[in-house]
């Protein structure tokens, strides 16, 4: 509680902290069961988009009495939460789920508003992960942190200090996170430094600037900061905050899929959303925002078609959010803001379909394999797309449940990071429908990998191969347009994160984010969440 809490704020910070005093006391929360008293049948909402975030958006404000349609582009809802299936159905593929928290546990407050809380199953995983280095082979045990840090004390015993000094410090930021803390609130916010003093100090660190107050040790670093893949950014960029936050959570209270698919969760979603008397278009693609004077009236498709609107959560692109507006309609200040900012890495993918059952055989279902200790270097070789050097994640789907895949057969996933410049060349070419150069580069890049998971993971894994599919950042762009194939919106860089992170409610009055562009960020949970703060925002807005 000491007074050096408060020093060094940046604008942000202190207009945070000083809401109260421009009329933050007349925001307070709304409890769920008025939600549905302040619906305006007169006050139609456009969702623009189909992912997590814009279903979990659209669902609430059914559920609530708004009149409220979703558009998307696709001809399925989902995003990247989506499925395909290869072979006449014989393997079906999941886009882009590894692990996220359990329907009973951290999804629980978004999905239970959505009315979809008892129509979805998860499982937990068999463990966090399973860690392949230059030296060590360990497997980090579910719901067990202290365990963890036994496990690393044992394999770098020197060391010990550090593990338990920034798990102690990790756990830790995750307990005050846990503690009521509502941001409606104006007093929450002006003691928040002296009752959540752990994350406030934490605000302005990286992960590396974290790792640096523990030790040098360069595998000791390694294997602390195991999980910032999850994140898409290294340690001398990643918010620290964000990093403990997450991975403490994962550690605490496990990681786990959605059964049988992510495709079943936003099925339920959508589904949730027609029962409650909304809408949902699909294969259609917004394209504009109109507006008379500052206030919102309609969606304009590219069709043609027009729908009223009041209101807009977008889970677009922040960017292309920003080009539906008529010019001027966004200060200039705040696309200045908004430019300032970077998209996210995007990946590569590589899905298999084996011709027999190797659950059991190979032990592990999430297993991350680094030919190197340095995060810094391991990440440049992400950005130029370069399988040799790039960690590699490589899940073996049937470890995760019995049934999995249908009987006799198996389905992994190769999963890397990728920048989008290696792939910048192809992009006219790929667009125009002319891809043989690409094809041979995705092709060579597939085959990397498959032959760096036989050689590390899998014995004998190309005599097993039925079905083989790649994924670029290309083909993000195709299905989900974010700019450069971004999978995680915005980087979450300390510009862009914790209490910086993009909020949901934008200065264009009645335009709102729902999305891994805005707070809190990317991944399944926190999507989900983005989309309860938009609705929670359009509530607000909403005359009684």
């Amino acid at each position: 509680m000491a007074p050096e809490n408060l020093r060094g704020l940046t604008r942000r910070e202190f207009m945070w902290l000083a809401a109260a005093a421009a009329g933050s006391l007349a925001l307070e929360w709304t409890a769920p069961g008025t939600l549905a008293a302040k619906a305006n049948k007169d006050r139609p909402v456009v969702v623009i988009g189909g992912g997590l975030a814009g279903l979990c958006a659209a669902a609430h404000l059914a559920r609530s009495g708004f009149p409220v349609t979703l558009v998307e582009q696709h001809d399925k809802p989902g995003g990247y939460a989506t499925t395909f299936d290869r072979a006449g159905g014989k393997y079906v593929f999941d886009v882009s789920l590894h692990s996220t928290a359990g329907v009973r546990g951290g999804l629980r407050p978004s999905l239970e508003g959505a009315g979809v809380l008892d129509k979805i199953e998860s499982v937990e995983l068999p463990e966090v992960a399973r860690i392949i280095t230059p030296d060590y082979d360990m497997t980090w045990p579910q719901r067990d942190p202290e365990s963890i840090v036994e496990m690393l004390t044992k394999t770098i015993p020197k060391e010990a200090q550090a593990f338990r000094g920034f798990f102690g410090e990790m756990m830790g930021i995750l307990d005050e996170a846990m503690e009521p803390f509502d941001p409606d609130v104006w007093w929450h916010k002006m003691i928040f430094p002296f009752t959540h003093g752990k994350m406030w100090n934490i605000r302005k660190l990286t992960l590396a600037d974290m790792l640096d107050k523990y030790t040098r040790d360069v595998k000791a670093r390694a294997l602390l900061s195991t999980f910032w893949g999850y994140y898409g950014l290294p340690p001398s960029k990643l918010s620290a905050f964000y990093y403990c936050i997450a991975t403490a959570a994962l550690l605490r209270f496990g990681s786990h899929i959605i059964k049988n698919r992510s495709q079943d969760l936003s099925d339920a979603l959508a589904r949730a959303i027609e029962e409650a008397g909304g809408r949902i278009m699909f294969q259609k693609e917004a394209v504009g925002i109109s507006m008379d004077r500052d206030s919102i009236t309609e969606v304009r498709l590219a069709d043609g078609l027009t729908l009223k609107a009041a209101a807009v959560i977008s889970n677009a692109s922040a960017p292309a959010t920003m080009d539906m507006l008529p010019k001027g309609a966004a200060p200039e200040e705040y696309l200045r803001q908004l430019a300032s900012y970077r998209p996210s890495i995007s990946s590569f993918n590589v899905w298999l379909g084996l011709n027999r059952n190797i659950r059991g055989d190979v032990k592990g279902y999430e297993i991350f394999v680094s030919r190197d200790y340095d995060p810094e270097k391991i990440y440049q070789a992400a950005l130029a797309c370069n399988p040799y050097v790039s960690r590699m994640a490589v899940t073996i789907c049937d470890n995760s449940f019995d049934g999995y895949s249908k009987p006799g057969t198996s389905t992994v996933t190769i999963t890397m990071l990728s920048g989008y410049e290696p792939w910048r060349r192809f992009e006219s070419d790929y667009f125009g429908g002319r891809k043989e150069e690409y094809r041979k580069e995705k092709e060579r890049i597939a085959n990397c990998l498959i032959d760096e998971t036989e050689r590390l993971v899998i014995p004998n894994l190309r005599s097993m191969i039925e079905v083989t599919e790649a994924s670029t950042p290309l083909t993000n762009i195709r299905y989900t347009k974010n700019p450069e194939g971004a999978i995680y919106g915005y980087e979450q860089s300390l510009a862009n994160s914790y209490m910086n992170r993009l909020p949901v409610r934008t200065p264009i009055k009645g335009l709102y984010f729902a999305s891994a562009w805005s707070d809190p960020g990317g991944g399944y949970q926190p999507c989900l969440m983005s989309g309860v703060k938009a609705f929670r925002e359009v509530v607000k807005d909403t005359p009684a």
